[in-house]
Protein backbone atom coordinates (compact mmCIF):
# COMPACT_ATOMS: atom_id res chain seq x y z
CA UNK A 1 0.00 0.00 0.00
CA UNK A 2 1.18 3.89 -1.24
CA UNK A 3 1.96 5.78 1.67
CA UNK A 4 -0.85 8.13 -0.05
CA UNK A 5 -3.55 5.13 0.21
CA UNK A 6 -2.39 4.44 4.05
CA UNK A 7 -3.05 8.21 4.64
CA UNK A 8 -6.24 7.67 3.44
CA UNK A 9 -7.48 4.75 4.52
CA UNK A 10 -6.31 6.75 8.27
CA UNK A 11 -8.49 9.89 7.62
CA UNK A 12 -11.13 7.61 6.68
CA UNK A 13 -10.88 5.58 9.91
CA UNK A 14 -10.95 8.51 12.03
CA UNK A 15 -13.45 10.45 10.02
CA UNK A 16 -15.64 6.98 10.60
CA UNK A 17 -15.30 6.72 14.34
CA UNK A 18 -17.56 10.45 14.06
CA UNK A 19 -20.11 8.55 11.24
CA UNK A 20 -21.68 10.21 8.59
CA UNK A 21 -23.59 12.86 10.40
CA UNK A 22 -26.90 14.99 9.17
CA UNK A 23 -25.94 18.94 8.47
CA UNK A 24 -28.31 21.60 8.05
CA UNK A 25 -29.08 25.36 6.72
CA UNK A 26 -32.42 26.17 8.22
CA UNK A 27 -34.39 29.18 9.77
CA UNK A 28 -37.81 30.48 10.28
CA UNK A 29 -38.19 32.56 7.45
CA UNK A 30 -39.32 36.30 8.01
CA UNK A 31 -41.43 37.74 5.44
CA UNK A 32 -39.65 40.51 2.94
CA UNK A 33 -42.63 42.59 3.59
CA UNK A 34 -41.33 42.86 7.01
CA UNK A 35 -37.84 42.53 6.71
CA UNK A 36 -37.65 45.52 4.10
CA UNK A 37 -39.19 47.89 6.11
CA UNK A 38 -35.75 47.97 8.76
CA UNK A 39 -32.39 49.15 8.02
CA UNK A 40 -29.69 47.61 10.64
CA UNK A 41 -28.40 50.09 12.81
CA UNK A 42 -26.23 47.67 14.83
CA UNK A 43 -25.78 43.83 14.69
CA UNK A 44 -24.55 42.45 18.58
CA UNK A 45 -22.54 39.33 18.82
CA UNK A 46 -22.29 37.33 21.89
CA UNK A 47 -19.65 34.93 22.30
CA UNK A 48 -20.73 33.23 25.83
CA UNK A 49 -17.94 31.67 28.26
CA UNK A 50 -19.27 28.70 28.52
CA UNK A 51 -18.61 27.79 24.67
CA UNK A 52 -15.21 25.79 24.81
CA UNK A 53 -12.39 26.90 22.35
CA UNK A 54 -10.39 24.14 20.67
CA UNK A 55 -6.43 24.44 21.24
CA UNK A 56 -5.30 20.63 20.04
CA UNK A 57 -4.86 20.53 15.98
CA UNK A 58 -6.89 16.97 16.24
CA UNK A 59 -8.99 15.72 13.12
CA UNK A 60 -12.08 15.73 14.86
CA UNK A 61 -12.48 17.95 18.21
CA UNK A 62 -15.21 18.23 20.58
CA UNK A 63 -15.27 21.55 21.56
CA UNK A 64 -17.89 24.56 20.63
CA UNK A 65 -15.05 26.97 19.22
CA UNK A 66 -13.12 24.91 16.36
CA UNK A 67 -11.26 27.83 14.26
CA UNK A 68 -7.68 28.34 12.69
CA UNK A 69 -8.11 30.33 10.18
CA UNK A 70 -7.60 33.75 11.31
CA UNK A 71 -4.28 32.51 12.77
CA UNK A 72 -3.60 32.85 15.94
CA UNK A 73 -5.49 35.36 18.30
CA UNK A 74 -8.56 35.31 20.49
CA UNK A 75 -11.34 32.47 19.05
CA UNK A 76 -13.75 34.20 20.42
CA UNK A 77 -13.22 37.32 18.89
CA UNK A 78 -12.60 35.85 15.97
CA UNK A 79 -15.35 33.93 15.50
CA UNK A 80 -17.30 36.99 16.94
CA UNK A 81 -16.06 38.70 13.63
CA UNK A 82 -16.61 36.37 11.07
CA UNK A 83 -20.34 36.20 12.08
CA UNK A 84 -21.05 40.12 12.24
CA UNK A 85 -19.82 40.44 9.06
CA UNK A 86 -21.81 37.41 7.34
CA UNK A 87 -24.82 38.69 9.17
CA UNK A 88 -24.25 42.53 7.65
CA UNK A 89 -23.09 41.90 4.34
CA UNK A 90 -26.42 39.59 4.16
CA UNK A 91 -28.64 42.68 5.49
CA UNK A 92 -27.01 45.30 4.02
CA UNK A 93 -29.51 46.44 1.01
CA UNK A 94 -32.07 46.71 3.73
CA UNK A 95 -33.15 50.34 3.63
CA UNK A 96 -36.25 50.75 5.23
CA UNK A 97 -37.39 53.66 7.66
CA UNK A 98 -37.32 51.18 10.82
CA UNK A 99 -34.33 51.03 12.60
CA UNK A 100 -33.41 47.98 13.82
CA UNK A 101 -30.56 46.04 15.99
CA UNK A 102 -29.99 42.47 15.83
CA UNK A 103 -28.99 40.72 18.84
CA UNK A 104 -27.00 37.25 18.51
CA UNK A 105 -25.33 34.37 20.53
CA UNK A 106 -23.09 32.00 19.54
CA UNK A 107 -24.29 28.25 20.04
CA UNK A 108 -21.48 26.65 17.22
CA UNK A 109 -18.46 27.48 15.38
CA UNK A 110 -16.91 24.49 14.28
CA UNK A 111 -14.40 24.92 10.88
CA UNK A 112 -11.18 22.55 9.52
CA UNK A 113 -8.23 22.16 11.81
CA UNK A 114 -5.23 22.13 9.60
CA UNK A 115 -4.61 18.28 10.55
CA UNK A 116 -8.49 17.58 9.36
CA UNK A 117 -7.74 20.38 6.11
CA UNK A 118 -4.58 18.39 5.56
CA UNK A 119 -5.43 14.98 6.26
CA UNK A 120 -8.93 14.41 5.22
CA UNK A 121 -10.13 12.34 2.16
CA UNK A 122 -12.43 14.19 -0.31
CA UNK A 123 -15.66 15.11 0.19
CA UNK A 124 -15.50 15.29 4.04
CA UNK A 125 -16.13 18.01 6.67
CA UNK A 126 -18.20 20.87 7.44
CA UNK A 127 -18.12 24.13 8.59
CA UNK A 128 -21.07 24.37 11.02
CA UNK A 129 -22.11 27.59 12.58
CA UNK A 130 -24.93 28.11 14.66
CA UNK A 131 -26.68 31.02 16.47
CA UNK A 132 -29.70 32.24 18.13
CA UNK A 133 -30.71 35.73 16.54
CA UNK A 134 -33.49 37.83 17.82
CA UNK A 135 -34.51 41.75 16.09
CA UNK A 136 -35.10 44.56 17.99
CA UNK A 137 -36.62 47.93 17.43
CA UNK A 138 -33.76 50.32 18.07
CA UNK A 139 -35.49 53.20 18.94
CA UNK A 140 -38.26 51.63 21.70
CA UNK A 141 -36.14 48.51 22.39
CA UNK A 142 -39.56 46.18 21.59
CA UNK A 143 -38.79 43.11 19.84
CA UNK A 144 -39.56 42.46 16.46
CA UNK A 145 -38.69 39.10 16.16
CA UNK A 146 -38.42 36.68 18.76
CA UNK A 147 -35.14 34.57 19.49
CA UNK A 148 -34.74 32.05 16.83
CA UNK A 149 -32.24 29.39 16.69
CA UNK A 150 -30.61 29.91 12.78
CA UNK A 151 -28.06 26.92 11.59
CA UNK A 152 -25.88 28.08 8.57
CA UNK A 153 -23.57 24.47 7.76
CA UNK A 154 -21.65 24.63 4.74
CA UNK A 155 -19.22 21.74 2.97
CA UNK A 156 -16.08 22.39 3.57
CA UNK A 157 -13.43 22.25 0.99
CA UNK A 158 -10.32 20.29 1.77
CA UNK A 159 -6.84 20.06 0.35
CA UNK A 160 -7.18 17.28 -1.61
CA UNK A 161 -10.09 18.91 -3.45
CA UNK A 162 -8.19 21.59 -4.19
CA UNK A 163 -9.29 23.80 -1.19
CA UNK A 164 -7.37 27.01 0.23
CA UNK A 165 -7.72 27.83 4.19
CA UNK A 166 -6.78 30.85 5.93
CA UNK A 167 -8.35 34.02 3.90
CA UNK A 168 -9.86 31.39 1.16
CA UNK A 169 -11.93 29.71 4.06
CA UNK A 170 -12.73 32.78 6.14
CA UNK A 171 -14.50 34.22 2.60
CA UNK A 172 -16.24 31.03 2.21
CA UNK A 173 -17.75 31.05 5.74
CA UNK A 174 -18.74 34.42 5.63
CA UNK A 175 -20.39 34.62 2.06
CA UNK A 176 -22.16 31.21 3.86
CA UNK A 177 -23.62 33.45 6.87
CA UNK A 178 -24.76 35.99 4.20
CA UNK A 179 -26.54 33.83 1.62
CA UNK A 180 -28.05 32.45 5.39
CA UNK A 181 -29.06 35.24 6.30
CA UNK A 182 -30.60 36.99 2.85
CA UNK A 183 -33.09 33.83 2.81
CA UNK A 184 -33.91 34.16 6.37
CA UNK A 185 -35.23 37.75 5.67
CA UNK A 186 -37.04 36.49 2.84
CA UNK A 187 -34.51 38.75 0.49
CA UNK A 188 -32.63 36.49 -1.26
CA UNK A 189 -32.95 32.64 -2.07
CA UNK A 190 -34.64 30.05 0.52
CA UNK A 191 -31.31 28.04 0.97
CA UNK A 192 -32.57 25.97 3.59
CA UNK A 193 -31.26 22.43 2.87
CA UNK A 194 -29.82 19.08 4.74
CA UNK A 195 -27.56 17.42 4.35
CA UNK A 196 -25.02 14.18 4.98
CA UNK A 197 -21.53 14.93 5.90
CA UNK A 198 -18.53 12.95 7.46
CA UNK A 199 -17.30 14.87 10.00
CA UNK A 200 -19.06 16.63 13.25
Amino acid sequence: MSAVSRKILSALTLFGLAGCSGFLVDYAPISPEASRAWTVKAIHVDVPEDLEVNTINIMIPNEDIVWYGDGPGDKRAQVAEILEEGLSQGSKTLKGPVPVVFDVELVQFHALTPRAFHSAPSGTGVESVRYKIEVRDARTDAVIVPEQMIASDGRALVAVDGGEDGIVERNRIVAKIAETTRGWLGIGRDNRTEFERLGR
